[in-house]
């Protein structure tokens, strides 16, 4: 596992911080993980999470 799938939050102040999931997300699900980038308004969070969690 590279440092990049183990990524899977990063703060929402920065703006480089959701492409970067995004990024992330995708090779995730290249690789069979259904996954998707959320805010998480509490801790001002990008967070990858399974999509089943989302709906």
């Amino acid at each position: 596992m590279t440092v990049a799938e183990m990524l899977r939050e990063l703060p929402a102040g920065d703006s480089r911080n959701l492409p970067l999931l995004d990024r992330i997300a995708e090779g995730l699900r290249a690789q069979g993980e259904d996954v998707e980038v959320v805010y998480v308004p509490r801790g001002d969070l990008y967070r990858i999470v399974p999509r089943k969690q989302v709906a």
